[in-house]
């Protein structure tokens, strides 16, 4: 037909037609457009680790250590939370935050995802690392510690979906020995009228490092075989300011308090040339006037836990700080509990 020969309207029902063939086509493109979507979508890999890039906000706080009732006597402030150090660890173990703070809490903003959150109170700043592997490859050196700050670590894995908080216990890398009550019980009458008295008080063989998060045998220890005051930190011995006189059948009330690092050395030794051994607590003494020693091996130290020791003294010690004594000159009970719980046990020598 000839559009100029057309009758009147035809040109509008024309006009209408091609328009809703072409929003037809439309609607029909925007359906097939969301088929496809959803369909990626759907052959994305089913994970409950896939989540956005979106970034949130992670509060991290430590909680308050509370001090048993018994340890309410002990020098310095053991449990105090002077620093809090905080690395947020992605899924492949790169580090994607941290930061450092003089309060028990920070807050870090980090993408969504699965996390490794590690604590280190009382640390020295790290500032080097970039990986979980590192850190667990880091030690720290009794000498980073101080009766006012010792040194604590924790770590935690989460799922961060959105802005979190989330609360890491931490523990002490070190252990504590306190020596409690000696007890002067000679068995013989002229070492009984003799004036025993005791002049030092100190730990033996302590090891200087510790992993923040990992154990292993120290490669540097100090006190090594004998006392040395010139290096080891001042927690690990005291020099009585007078000698304790102790008459026979007495008892001192000694509550001596003493911090090393742990030691896993289960073989010991005694062999006048170095090699990795226990950790010992000596009481070294005079009996009218002879200098002799008392050496309390300890079990394998483990962090975060106290020893306590009571010594009985039967007869003459050693000649040597690093040289136990036999069972018949003296007899040791050692306490072992956890600085929060008690698992009690008694060694006797």
């Amino acid at each position: 037909m000839n559009p100029e020969t057309a009758p009147p309207g035809l040109h509008n029902d024309i006009g209408e037609s091609i328009m809703k063939t072409i929003m037809n086509i439309r609607t029909i493109l925007a359906v097939l457009a969301v088929m496809t979507a959803s369909a990626c979508h759907d052959n994305l890999p089913k994970t409950d680790h896939y989540f956005s890039d979106e970034m949130v906000s992670l509060s991290v706080s430590v909680p308050t250590i509370k001090t048993k009732v018994s340890e309410k006597n002990s020098p310095g402030t053991p449990d105090a939370i002077n620093t809090l150090q905080v690395f947020v660890f992605d899924e492949g173990g790169i580090l994607e935050a941290s930061d450092m703070t003089e309060s028990e809490s920070v807050v870090l903003t980090c993408k969504t995802g699965p996390k490794k959150v590690v604590s280190l109170v009382n640390a020295p700043e790290m500032t080097d690392v970039t990986t979980y592997s590192a850190l667990c490859s880091a030690s720290s050196f009794l000498d980073d510690n101080t009766i006012d700050s010792m040194v604590m670590s924790g770590e935690t894995e989460v799922n961060l979906t959105a802005t979190s908080s989330v609360t890491i216990p931490v523990s002490r890398l070190a252990a504590k020995v306190v020596l409690r009550q000696v007890m002067n019980n000679f068995k013989f009458k002229s070492d009984q009228d003799a004036e025993f008295l005791v002049t030092h008080v100190y730990l033996l063989n302590v090891g200087a490092e510790r992993g923040y998060l990992s154990a292993a045998t120290p490669k540097q220890w100090y006190n090594m075989m004998e006392l040395d005051t010139f290096d080891s930190p001042a927690f690990t011995y005291e020099q009585l300011s007078s000698p304790v006189k102790l008459p026979y059948s007495a008892t001192w009330t000694a509550d001596k308090y003493f911090y090393c690092y742990p030691n896993p050395t289960e073989t010991d030794s005694s062999d006048e040339t170095w090699s990795a051994r226990r950790t010992r607590l000596v009481l070294e003494a005079t009996l009218d006037g002879e200098v002799m020693y008392y050496p309390v091996t300890l079990p394998v130290l483990e962090p975060n836990s106290s020893y306590e020791v009571t010594v009985k003294i039967t007869r003459r010690g050693s000649p040597s700080p690093d040289i136990p004594v036999t069972g018949i000159a003296a007899e040791f009970s050692v306490d072992v509990q956890s600085w929060i719980a008690r698992d009690r046990i008694e060694e006797v020598i």
